[in-house]
């Protein structure tokens, strides 16, 4: 069951926050809130960690002790707006209860005299609570749960506390918070929408049953339909129970939202994608707002994003989207990782080096029966790494006495037509070893589901992706006719970056596209379920 998060009247608050404290109450005043902070013993430090208790005092003591959340009688305009940011904490996903709400506003706004040095302080720990859990993320180690290469970057309480003081207009400031804002907002717009369906009822089950295509007619084709105008990719009935095109197209967009093979069919993938339960889809939507914070402060204006789950790559500038290809990833027991990198240079006819593991465990068998096996498909035989001249011929192997545990060799396969990396590779230096490149097996890219790879990421039309990364490069030397000119040569070119492009590896198996429509991905590598615990367990109260 989904963890419910108390909903919290944004207007109530706003209401209680400009209600003057008290009619007796005085202002308080910095030397009162410096005497508070200087008797504050170490245990009862304002903060949760001496560091966070640190950044406290010194906040305060750069701005002479004077309050930040108070203005004479009243709430500060900032004050009021960090209590409607922490009221509407659920939109977010986070539980309102983390910050000490709706108690905290009460609180604020009853604090008599002597007590607004407490609510003063109350409310900047809630503040920085809240907003690095916005920012951030509010899982506290997402290299481990989540598989991501690092754990999120948590900005320091300082540069919080200096930020929305120095602000004028504190709720835009606030609103900037969250990563990568215009796509966050959406996913964020998606789960208002499919928390207004849930509260509607959600939708029923389609009946089990055989596919269902055009032409069909029946009471299962009448679920369909009442399936599909909940969710909006439906606009209309029209004859209930007649599988008709309309249906036809409503079916299209809803498989297109959800990874699928646009037919048009209702068929088994189709069917249980639509068995989904609203609340199931409502927690995807959750943890991928946490994903997304995880990567706050890390995109850029310019980069390529590469969502494993969707089978895609997109890259953007300035916040708008200049190329999107398909891409084959990592088989799910042989997963691509989730990282970070620059991508550095374009390689034109690369050699691959066989990784060890493939060498020993896929290949080895049949060099044993057939060494031939390694020239007939371009590969040479080395002593040393990467170095052709310690080429030895395979036919002088004693391959009976070579074995998983006794290979001292080093495998290379030379560019050509049959290369496994294709004739084009971008690479961007990582712990990881993989990489972009081009591939022979360019069938693969009509499937839906594109999981072939060893963890390497194969690129569909990676000239088309070659030419836009070296526009403008050299005087506009770099056109499709040099590049497969010097690829009929298959002799190896590397063509350094003059702008090198970060590059993110992500898992996204939700998100919202721009236009509205809300967008659901199958999780190939069973990773939802460990995140959602975790964010269950961190939306409890602390």
């Amino acid at each position: 069951m989904r963890l419910e998060l108390k909903h919290i009247s944004l207007a109530g608050v706003l209401a209680l926050s400009a209600i003057a404290i008290s009619p007796a109450a005085l202002a308080l005043s910095p030397d009162a809130l410096r005497s508070h902070l200087e008797r504050a013993a170490p245990e009862a430090a304002p903060g949760k960690a001496p560091a966070l208790a640190a950044a406290i005092r010194e906040f305060y003591a750069r701005r002479d002790y004077r309050p930040l959340w108070y203005t004479d009688s009243r709430l500060s305009r900032h004050g009021t707006a960090v209590l409607a940011a922490l009221a509407a904490a659920e939109d977010h996903g986070l539980n309102p209860a983390l910050y000490g709400m709706p108690q905290l506003a009460e609180r604020v706004r009853a604090a008599a005299a002597d007590g607004q040095a407490d609510a003063e302080l109350a409310l900047t720990r809630a503040y920085l609570e809240y907003a690095a859990d916005i920012a951030s993320g509010v899982i506290d180690n997402p290299r481990q749960v989540g598989r991501m290469f690092r754990d999120a970057a948590r900005t320091p309480p300082a540069q919080l506390l200096d930020g929305i003081a120095a602000s004028t207009d504190a709720a835009a400031y606030l609103a900037k918070l969250p990563p990568d804002t215009r796509r966050y907002n959406d996913l964020k717009a998606a789960l208002a929408k499919y928390r207004q369906i849930e509260r509607s009822g959600g939708w029923a089950a389609i009946s089990k049953g055989p596919p269902i295509k055009s032409g069909f007619r029946g009471p299962r084709v009448a679920e369909i339909k009442r399936r599909l105008l909940v969710t909006g990719d439906l606009k209309a009935v029209g004859d209930a129970e007649a599988y008709d095109d309309a249906l036809v197209a409503a079916v299209k967009t809803f498989q297109h939202r959800h990874g699928l093979a646009a037919d048009g069919n209702a068929g088994a993938d189709t069917l249980a994608a639509m068995n989904v339960p609203v609340a199931q889809r409502i927690d995807q939507l959750l943890i991928n707002l946490e994903r997304r914070r995880w990567l706050a402060g890390q995109l850029g204006p310019r980069y390529l994003y590469l969502n494993i789950a969707d089978n895609e790559l997109k890259i953007v500038e300035n916040d708008h989207t200049i190329h999107v290809a398909r891409v084959i990833v990592g088989q799910p027991y042989q997963q691509t990782p989730i990282f970070s990198a620059m991508m550095t240079q374009i390689e034109i006819n690369p050699y691959w080096n066989v990784p060890r593991g493939i060498a020993v465990n896929e290949m080895l068998p049949s060099i044993r029966r057939n060494p031939s096996y390694l020239s007939r498909n371009g590969y040479m035989l080395l002593t040393r790494s990467g170095d052709n001249a310690s080429a030895v011929n395979p036919n002088s192997v004693d391959w009976s006495q070579i074995g998983r545990g006794n290979f001292p060799y080093y495998i290379r396969q030379v560019p050509g037509t049959n290369n496994s990396l294709g004739s084009l590779l971008f690479r961007l230096p990582n712990p990881h070893n993989v990489y972009l490149h081009d591939t022979p097996a360019k069938n693969l890219f009509d499937r839906d589901a594109r999981f072939f790879s060893h963890g390497c990421m194969r690129v569909e039309n990676p000239m088309k992706m070659a030419l836009l990364l070296l526009a403008g490069q050299d005087g506009g030397a770099w056109t499709e006719a040099r590049i497969k000119s010097i690829i009929a040569t298959r002799a190896l070119t590397v063509v350094p970056l003059k702008r090198p492009l970060l590059v993110h590896v992500t898992y996204l198996t939700a998100w919202a596209e721009h236009d509205g429509s809300v967008q659901f991905r199958r999780d190939p590598y069973h990773r939802d379920a460990a995140v959602l615990a975790a964010y269950r367990q961190a939306v409890r109260v602390r």
